[in-house]
């Protein structure tokens, strides 16, 4: 390991960890056996299990000399083990823990109280306080264990500053899992256990590697548990069936054993002959679901223990027990080492809660006139007393309290937290922005011509690569400006870039009317090739952003590309390389005074992406009516048929814009010509049809997106 700005950090290993993994086609989605589902779990589907063997496996495959070593490191461990006799049973082993929140801004992004939830159910079934320890078979109830091991949420950080004992890094590695997760951040092992929380642990629940394994200067970066957000604590996105899968790859770390042996074959009757080197625990051959009857090598099975897959643990043995003290004990993996009293000292963990830092979020902040928002006190650690100023004249004392604003404009927010003792503030500047009830104008136009997007719209860069909507003169439908993603270069697939409109007051509207232009293409020369799902969602909000309603997605498989694939970074070249929509809502859920609506674009590393001339207008009763006047408006067509040009004549009532399309009998498009705007009244236009050749067309005259047609013969 290297230090670098005073924290330990694991060398890299590049590629690695995935051809292992690609190699051993991890999955430790094991059959679940059918007979008895985990209680909580509604399929096989929604059950997983763990990776330790397969990650090890994994280890080993990309570093091969690492194996004969960790074999030795096993065995002394093991002769330490048979050798130790805990006389101090009675002495509390306190293990500093950090975690380490892996995330892409999706629900992976478990909050601090999902965090300190782990922490309590790991205590909770180390120290036998679980109340379904009651529930325990007969058989085994004398043998459940307190461990007298206690897991502690970090208050210093490495160099003793105080820390919350909670990072949080975004990176797209937590759709993975893999080993290269740990390289993004590691605490010193030999101070604090590392457990990243990551959306998907290469396939597994979780997993963590024994003592020995990592007791090698290559393999002391794998150190430490990674485990699925979902499967962390027991609130949020997890649940209590769930919850204890932390506890099971604690005891891994610890040194434990799956009951049925050293490996990840639940049920194989092989495994009658394997052990987990516990005394007290019964010879199994594994289970994958919760038959407490069970009896698979001659003898009731302990399915209950937190070692084995049935998803209905309660309980760890006395002679597990005695086994982790002892890996505790051993300086194999300087595991010795974490629950020194220097140690505690230094990672704060047997101190008082230290007043740190004030923090707090808010559940939105950019609102509307007269929305209320809560915020969230996010300080740390112990405080008794808060102090809010919202910045409009209101005051709090909750907790986590609501505010409701009543006036538009930016305003600060400012936090006071104590506990008794001492007090610290925050102050964030315009941190809420309250909107005005239709801040845009109607109808809404823009083609970007202007320099500055902030006046009507809210850019975010959901995956924080920089690379979001902005302003270039590269390429427009109209004008000479659009805006666009630099999606060429984006290497993080499922990075999401949103554009978010100001207010609109919709409402007195019957109806509304969305249009836009986009230019998108896949990388690559063949259309068979290289094909991308990148997606451009369109969402509206009746709230002003509150709740958001999915209308329309473009997907790259389907009718987001607008060009042939291009093996450079795409710039569109002329209006033929652009695809435009019109989305139209006419429900009146979303006739609000505080409508908005936004475009989002998710990458699946495809080309750039371009969008110009957005246009939203509200179409009153009155409006409705007049559309439906000029939608059935006869054409006259003369002379039909004819030999040479034709005149077409129609009536209008107000200004509409206009345009004359030709289509032959197959529907494909012979003529166009935007009109542009025509004035009310008379209508009178020559058609080009000497040069057509014989046969019947349609000819189409389109008013504001509402199309009239008629036919044509040319003889």
């Amino acid at each position: 390991m290297i230090e670098k700005n005073g924290f330990f950090q694991p060398k890299v290993r590049g590629m690695e960890w995935i051809l292992a993994l690609f190699i051993l086609g991890l999955s430790c989605d094991i059959q679940a056996q059918d007979d008895a589902l985990p209680s909580g779990a509604s399929s096989v589907a929604d059950v997983k299990f763990c990776g330790q063997w397969a990650m090890t496996e994994a280890f080993f495959q990309a570093h091969p000399e690492e194996r004969n070593r960790a074999e030795q490191d096993d065995a002394r461990l093991e002769l330490e083990t048979a050798q130790f006799s805990d006389g101090s049973r009675d002495e509390l082993i306190i293990i500093p823990v950090v975690f380490h929140v892996i995330h892409f801004n999706g629900p992976e992004n478990i909050s601090d109280d999902q965090v300190h939830s782990a922490i309590e159910v790991m205590n909770r079934d180390f120290r036998k306080l679980n109340a379904d320890i009651v529930d325990v078979v007969v058989d085994f109830d004398d043998i459940t264990a307190d461990s007298e091991i206690e897991f502690r949420l970090a208050q210093r950080d490495p160099n003793g500053d105080c820390h919350m004992g909670i990072n949080r890094i975004v990176n797209a590695l937590t759709y993975d899992g893999g080993g290269e997760v740990k390289e993004l951040i590691q605490w010193p092992r030999n101070n604090y256990l590392n457990i990243w929380v990551v959306d998907d642990a290469a396939g597994a629940a979780g997993y963590s590697l024994y003592p020995g394994s990592v007791n090698g200067n290559e393999s002391a970066g794998e150190d430490g548990i990674v485990i699925r957000s979902n499967y962390t604590g027991n609130i949020g996105t997890s649940n209590n069936y769930r919850s204890r899968t932390l506890t099971h790859e604690a005891g891994h770390w610890m040194n434990l054993r799956h009951l049925w042996g050293n490996s990840n074959s639940p049920g194989d009757a092989e495994n009658c002959e394997m052990d987990d080197n516990v005394t007290d625990t019964p010879l199994t051959s594994g289970w994958t679901s919760c038959n407490l009857d069970g009896e698979t090598c001659g003898s009731l099975d302990n399915v209950q223990n937190y070692m084995e897959y049935s998803y209905c643990g309660r309980m760890f043995t006395e002679g597990q027990s005695t086994r982790m003290r002892a890996a505790m004990n051993s300086n194999t993996a300087q595991r010795n080492q974490l629950w020194t009293p220097e140690n505690l000292e230094n990672t704060g963990v047997n101190e008082e809660p230290i007043l740190c830092e004030a923090r707090f979020n808010v559940s939105r902040q950019t609102i509307c006139t007269g929305d209320s928002v809560q915020f969230f006190d996010n300080s740390y650690h112990g405080a008794t007393a808060w102090s809010w100023d919202f910045g409009d004249g209101n005051v709090g004392n909750d907790e986590d309290p609501w505010n409701q604003y009543n006036s538009p404009g930016f305003y600060d927010v400012e936090l006071t937290i104590g506990n008794g003792v001492d007090e610290i503030s925050d102050t964030e500047i315009n941190y809420i922005q309250v909107l005005p009830a239709g801040a845009l104008p109607l109808p809404f136009a823009d083609d970007f011509e202007e320099i500055n997007l902030s006046e009507n719209w809210f850019m975010v860069d959901v995956g924080n690569d920089g690379d979001g909507w902005e302003i270039t003169s590269a390429a427009a439908f109209t004008g000479d400006q659009s805006i666009r993603i630099h999606n060429w270069s984006n290497n993080v697939e499922f990075n999401t870039d949103r554009l978010v409109s100001s207010s609109m007051n919709m409402s007195d509207a019957e109806e509304i009317h969305i249009s836009y232009k986009w230019a998108y293409c896949f990388k690559g020369t063949d259309e068979d090739e290289d094909d991308t799902d990148d997606r451009l969602k369109i969402y509206v909000s009746p709230d002003c952003g509150e709740n958001w309603s999915l209308r329309r997605m473009h997907r790259g498989y389907t009718d987001l590309p607008s060009a042939a694939p291009h093996a450079f970074a795409f710039t569109p070249n002329g209006p033929e390389e652009w695809n435009s929509y019109t989305l139209v809502l006419p429900y009146e859920q979303f006739f609000t005074d505080n409508f908005r609506m936004k475009f989002e674009f998710e990458s699946r590393l495809g080309n750039n992406i371009y969008l110009d001339d957005i246009n939203i207008e509200a179409y009153t009763a009155s409006d409705l009516l007049e559309r439906e006047a000029y939608q059935s408006i006869p054409l006259v067509i003369y002379p039909n048929p004819t030999h040479g040009s034709a005149w077409l004549e129609f009536q209008t009532w107000t200004a509409h814009e206009a345009k004359i399309q030709l289509f032959d009998m197959t529907g494909r498009l012979l003529y166009s010509v935007d009109e542009g705007v025509l004035s009310p009244g008379a209508q009178r236009m020559i058609l080009p049809t000497e040069s057509w050749a014989r046969g019947t067309y349609v000819v189409a005259l389109e008013l504001d997106g509402v199309r009239s047609t008629e036919r044509l013969m040319v003889d």
